[in-house]
């Protein structure tokens, strides 16, 4: 088969870095080169006499099925093997060195990074990396570890997330093992200037500098701008025993069940996202043991799921598990006010997901009137939601002076043990 390359595909298959990340916007041709250079390892590895495995992944099984491994096969030999549909592999023609055992290429979603565990394979390719989860970049890393393997990274961008910290940032620092390569979706020759312009023209700037040019830019009307990496990430560390930890809990049924544990240093009133749960059509008993094993205080939930906090509480023995205020304002203004004053902090490598929502959590765009009535877009925030949940109502020193009224008694009486209530959260 014959195939005309352009200029930005004749870049990723010359580069020379281990680990290359192809960013480009949609229709670029991405899809198409993540098979190409693939195929092409596979092919130098013959010449070399090296056989063993490769591996194909993609976020979910939907893009595997409806865009990477279509492609794949548009250009995969018909002598180089079989595809064997029940098992996820390419049972390719070679076998093993010393062995009767065929290679393969195995095909694989990563919305289970653990998917790939007990693999070893010489190359990879990642479709969709910007959606995948960072976990599942390093467990491909380590299926690649004996070999040294080559991968190659493809995707729109989606987010700030890893995949420009771990990658792009990286390859623009000078270290060698790492290459980028960008382009617009017009870069690519057969891709209508005539789309292309109309995108430009009725798309908000930061959505069409994402979707058509490739481009890392931060949405407009962020509901957390005072979000900065540098700033708001820290390292991890052992929690100290005598700090309080408490947590926010948004229950899904086909969406995610997202749980976020949270501690505060009493000394610089600094709140630590330090852990989080993150997962879809989990059973209540799962929420429930994650819940005893973290030791929170107390956890803030969502009202809708009235049902879920009783069982939790009643049938499992959680017992701490509160209605949280849906109020938006009052929790997005309370943390807002943290990360201006720089007083919450979350943990690089645990709050993966959380961090990547951060980045993403914004507000619809306004209607033909001008008016969005400030409604956030109710997408990809279970994270955001949990965290403002944990936020939105006091349940300690809500009351500087008294506390709730005894019973019988109609006038709240004063506490000596209330404590002083924070000024930005009302802790």
């Amino acid at each position: 088969m014959e195939l005309t390359l352009h200029k930005h595909q004749d870049k990723v298959m010359d580069s020379t870095s281990r680990f290359i990340g192809v960013v480009s916007g949609i229709r670029g041709g991405k899809t198409t080169i993540g098979a190409i250079w693939l195929l092409q390892q596979m092919q130098a590895d013959q010449q070399l006499g090296r056989t063993g495995d490769y591996l194909i992944c993609a976020p979910t099984n939907k893009i595997l099925d409806q865009s990477t491994l279509p492609k794949f096969k548009e250009y995969f030999p018909s002598d180089w093997g079989v595809w064997k549909e029940q098992k996820s592999y390419f049972e390719l023609a070679w076998k093993r060195k010393g062995s009767e055992e065929p290679c393969r290429v195995f095909v694989r979603s990563l919305d289970e990074p653990d998917s790939i565990e007990g693999m070893e394979c010489l190359s990879a390719w990642i479709d969709e990396c910007g959606k995948v989860k960072q976990q599942g970049w390093i467990n491909v890393q380590g299926r690649l570890s004996v070999t040294q393997g080559r991968a190659i990274l493809t995707t729109t961008p989606y987010a700030v997330n890893w995949f420009q910290r771990d990658i792009v940032n990286r390859a623009r620092g000078g270290d060698k093992d790492y290459d980028v390569i960008t382009w617009a979706s017009v870069d690519n020759p057969v891709f209508p200037k005539e789309e292309f312009e109309r995108a430009r023209k009725t798309l908000p700037k930061a959505i069409f500098e994402r979707r058509y040019l490739g481009l890392f830019t931060r949405l407009e009307g962020l509901v957390y701008p005072e979000f900065d990496e540098e700033t708001h990430v820290v390292d991890s560390f052992d929690i100290p025993d005598n700090w309080l930890r408490f947590g926010g809990l948004d229950f899904g049924k086909s969406n995610p069940n997202a749980v976020l544990c949270i501690a505060q240093d009493p000394d610089t009133k600094t709140f630590y996202i330090y852990r989080e749960f993150y997962q879809a059509e989990t059973l209540l008993k799962t929420i429930s043991q994650f819940l005893h094993n973290q030791d929170l205080a107390y956890v803030l939930a969502d009202t809708q799921a009235a049902q879920n906090i009783m069982e939790l509480n009643r049938y499992y023995g959680n017992r701490n598990v509160k209605p949280a205020d849906k109020n938006k304002d009052t929790g997005i203004a309370r943390i807002r006010g943290l990360l201006a004053e720089g007083r919450l902090k979350f943990f690089k490598g645990r709050t993966e997901k959380t961090l990547e929502e951060m980045e993403q959590y914004h507000y619809a765009a306004p209607d033909q009137d001008g008016f969005n009535n400030d409604k956030t877009v109710d997408k990809n925030n279970h994270c955001m939601d949990a965290l403002r949940y944990a936020f939105s109502r006091p349940m300690q020193g809500l009351y500087k002076d008294f506390v709730g009224a005894a019973r019988n008694k109609k006038r709240k009486q004063r506490s000596n043990n209330a404590l002083i209530i924070d000024e930005v959260t009302g802790y």
